[in-house]
């Protein structure tokens, strides 16, 4: 089976894939990206077990053997693409889903798709009138062969398509992007 091509991961992803214990089995299966902020501390920690300390989510080795990609935006183009927005997504937007969000719509020459466990990330998508980029966890899972019941809505298909069409309506309303 072929690789699920150039797909960026939100931190909850990543959390949520280690908490499944399935991160192994998806970076082997596609090409993965990650916003150098969701890499780099927004993925850092998770809960097991109910351990109230949890652990750390160590992804250097994955980078270091080039099982998963890391991309950096500069700061000024973070803001700018937050700046796009008015105050009803530009607060919803924390800098690594704006990383990830710059960096996938700087990119349209290639096939990458984003997922997450944030409405907002599905709603800027439907808002930018580029609703096919994004991609629920169950998508992916069910894409590669691991199939799985999501439990947690934000994760599933449904989540990604009713977000997604919240940010078109917003759009049509003239909420979300801003008036040039």
């Amino acid at each position: 089976m072929p690789k699920l091509k150039l797909l960026i991961l939100d931190a909850g992803v990543v959390i949520k894939l280690h908490e499944w214990n399935l991160w192994e089995q998806v970076i082997a299966k596609c090409d993965v990206y990650l916003s150098s902020i969701v890499a780099g501390c927004e993925s850092k920690y998770h809960q097991v077990d109910g351990d109230d300390w949890g652990k750390d989510i160590d992804l250097s080795q994955s980078i270091k053997d080039g099982k998963i990609t890391i991309f950096e935006m500069l700061p000024s183009d973070i803001l700018a693409f937050k700046n796009r927005f008015d105050a009803s997504y530009f607060c919803d937007l924390d800098n690594g889903e704006a990383e990830s969000l710059a960096y996938l719509t700087s990119r349209r020459n290639l096939d990458l798709k984003i997922s997450s466990g944030d409405a907002i990330v599905y709603k800027a998508l439907g808002n930018l009138n580029i609703a096919e980029r994004g991609i629920s966890l169950e998508e992916i899972l069910q894409q590669i062969g691991l199939s799985r019941r999501i439990n947690e809505f934000q994760y599933t298909k449904d989540f990604r398509e009713q977000m997604t069409n919240i940010g078109s309506t917003d759009r049509i309303q003239g909420r979300g992007v801003k008036s040039p």
